[in-house]
């Protein structure tokens, strides 16, 4: 597993990040713990992807692009663990999940709060499906880090091509879907469920705005795709 992913050579670390390390460094819950303790082997830090590992930019924003490989006790670890790990960190991280022969890719997509660059928002959180080792793979397409980082997204949320520049507005774009879906689901269901007629009428009305909100939602999306 010293080059997974077939990167350059260059750009390969294969060091272990000892667990308590995490402990040391971050606030750890005593939930936190126990998933560290009880579903997680072990971590390794395989890749750093930077403008001194490989042939590209970097920015102000992004300076290097961390890959964790983390062998898991057991396929249904909690993915909160990974989000905790990545809010903490101060680079962008993929991390590739391994249990047994089969492995996934996880990727929080990021950004900073503000321009102090210290503390990170997840926007989502983004999963591929488990894969056989042979067949895992995500590959560095770009000329900067950015554009690396946002090929990484694409391919592991299954966005696939868009538009250079507009991964953010994409993502920010499927966040407010699936928010407005679940609003829309939830009206539905409290529509179903009212026996007064007059408010059945006033709830139903709040449907179709949701309903049009959301198409034009997923036509904005469409366009920048």
């Amino acid at each position: 597993m010293n080059n997974l992913l077939h990167y350059p050579d260059s750009t390969i670390v294969n060091r272990v990040v000892p667990k308590t390390m995490f402990y040391k460094f971050m606030e750890v819950n005593s939930r936190m713990k126990v998933c560290f303790v009880n579903d997680v082997s072990n971590i390794t830090w395989l890749y750093k992807l930077s403008a001194s590992t490989l042939n590209v930019t970097d920015t102000e924003e992004m300076k290097e692009i961390e890959v964790f490989v983390v062998n898991l006790k057991q396929y249904d670890c909690p993915t909160d663990l990974f989000t905790f790990i990545d809010i903490n960190m101060p680079h962008h991280i993929v991390f590739v999940l391994v249990h047994d022969d089969s492995a996934m890719l996880l990727i929080n997509y990021k950004e900073w709060t503000d321009n102090t660059r210290t503390k990170f928002k997840i926007t989502q959180a983004f999963a591929s499906p488990w894969v056989s080792l042979a067949e895992l793979e995500l590959k560095v397409q770009g000329q900067s880090l950015p554009r690396i980082y946002d090929n990484f997204v694409a391919q592991v949320s299954g966005i696939g091509e868009h538009k250079a520049g507009t991964m953010a507005d994409i993502v920010a774009l499927r966040k407010q879907i699936a928010t407005t879906e679940a609003e829309l689901k939830g009206l539905e269901k409290r529509m179903h469920k009212e026996p007064q007629l007059d408010r059945q009428l006033a709830m139903n009305k709040q449907v179709k705005a949701k309903r049009m909100a959301l198409d034009e939602l997923k036509l904005k999306l469409h366009e920048l795709k």
